[in-house]
């Protein structure tokens, strides 16, 4: 066979195995797609299943638990972290793939013959041809499978910590929602108790009994209520748009809210701080990720030892790469070994953080639950009496204008802090369920590959 003919084949070949891969294909972005297919989303109430008999305003109002199930199912942060997952799950096949062999002509001989002899054959053409397979060193290759291996994981631990962070943020936005409807409810209940007692006052101004004066002075409270009705309906507003936020809805859709459990009284909850401490540290799935985070990097001191050995190639010849000038791999042994060293320090860091948040969890919801009980059994109780009582006291003339309003502006403050006591306690406990991992209870712990843990650094 001729040197230009062997030529042709090898170019041939290299071709075929060139018109195998995948070819580029354009995705370009339309923002206004995107901005129309966001609008386009419904809160879908046919996928609700109301008690037998309930009317369908009853079957469509949800609780928490529904709106965190339907959020990660939306959510397009949760669909950039599934998407994360995805190339791992790509670089833990290429990491576990041999070395690609290698093919090659040296025209070494080729030229000896022409500058030597003044002429070349097929002999020195064919004698130029190398095929080499590269032969990983021990080790390596397991080590870098495990690497990708617990990257993945750590992928997988991501999803599911934003999962968790997504839900926490569900419960307490439907609960920040809950209260600006019951403060609304309320203040304009109170807007018909200060009209009410505005015109009272008018009919006793005819009768002579009051002054103008202390007429507009009840009109004024009112307009005061009225004001309190704005702010009120401008807090349900915000609300209902951070909600719909998180459900990845426009922010005028409006899903109907139903009663939701009431988190104090989980049965976790009974457990003492120590107890609720230990289960955070189980069960939080921040501190999963960490914790394979941390495997990735214990195996890629493993992956860094191998780099010591010289590197071997067998084919046609023998080919041994030396690592001399990388000082047989040291520097990147140190640099694995200060990483996993790092990460190490990180979960510690983490845990002395989720125990301080357990504690301040815990403190914030007893404190909440404290004022919520003071509120609701004293405090609002005696408002509403005292200004019961002063209506009757007024028409004996046995307290001035002055009293009665500042007892219907105490009940106003009463049943404000009633409603916002309420949702703190639900905000509180909702947190502290987050805080130590009661909150996906029915979530199965983070699987473990192997036993080695960050306290065992190898």
């Amino acid at each position: 066979m001729k040197p230009r003919t062997i030529a042709a084949t090898a170019v041939c070949t290299l071709a075929v195995f060139a018109a195998g891969c995948a070819t580029y294909e354009p995705a370009p972005i339309a923002p206004l797609e995107i901005l129309e297919g966001l609008e386009s989303r419904t809160w879908p109430p046919s996928a609700l299943d109301g008690p037998p008999g309930a009317t369908d305003e009853a079957a469509q109002a949800v609780g928490p638990a529904i709106l965190a199930a339907f959020a990660v199912t939306t959510n397009p942060e949760l669909a950039s972290a599934r998407a994360e997952l995805g190339l791992q799950e790509a670089l833990l096949v290429q990491a576990g793939l041999l070395p690609d062999p290698r093919f090659g002509w040296d025209a070494m001989d080729l030229l000896a013959s022409e500058l030597v002899e003044g002429s070349s054959s097929t002999v020195d053409f064919v004698a130029g041809l190398g095929l080499m397979f590269p032969i990983p060193r021990p080790g390596e290759r397991d080590a870098r499978v495990q690497v990708a291996e617990w990257q993945t994981e750590a992928s997988r631990r991501s999803i599911t910590a934003a999962e968790w962070d997504l839900t926490r943020k569900v419960h307490i936005a439907f609960e920040e929602a809950r209260a600006a409807e019951a403060l609304l409810s309320q203040t304009n209940s109170l807007v018909e108790l200060a009209e009410s007692t505005h015109r009272y006052f008018e009919r006793a101004r005819d009768a002579g009994a009051v002054t103008a004066i202390q007429e507009n002075l009840a009109l004024g409270e009112l307009h005061s209520i009225r004001l309190d009705v704005l702010r009120a309906e401008a807090r349900r507003t915000r609300a209902r748009h951070a909600l719909n936020a998180l459900l990845a809805l426009p922010p005028a859709t409006q899903v109907r809210l139903g009663p939701g459990p009431a988190p104090s009284r989980h049965p976790a909850l009974e457990n003492p701080l120590p107890d609720l401490t230990k289960h955070a540290i189980e069960r939080r799935p921040d501190l999963a990720v960490l914790l394979a985070d941390y495997r990735a990097a214990d195996e890629a001191v493993r992956l860094a030892l191998t780099q010591r050995f010289p590197a071997l190639s067998i084919g046609t010849g023998i080919e041994l790469t030396l690592p001399i000038f990388s000082r047989f791999g040291r520097p990147e042994v140190q640099t694995a070994i200060a990483r996993r060293t790092r990460l190490e320090l990180e979960f510690i860091d983490a845990v002395h953080q989720a125990r301080r948040e357990v504690a301040a969890s815990h403190a914030n919801w007893t404190l909440a639950e404290r004022e919520l009980a003071l509120v609701e059994e004293q405090l609002l109780p005696n408002a509403e009496a005292n200004l019961e009582l002063s209506r009757e006291a007024f028409q004996a003339g046995e307290v001035t204008l002055f009293e009665t309003l500042a007892l219907q502006s105490a009940l106003v403050d009463a049943r404000t802090r009633y409603a916002e006591a309420q949702a703190d306690s639900a905000k509180q406990a909702w947190s502290l369920l987050a805080a130590t991992g009661w909150l996906l209870e029915t979530t199965p712990a983070p699987s473990q590959p192997n036993t080695h843990t960050p306290t065992e650094p190898r």
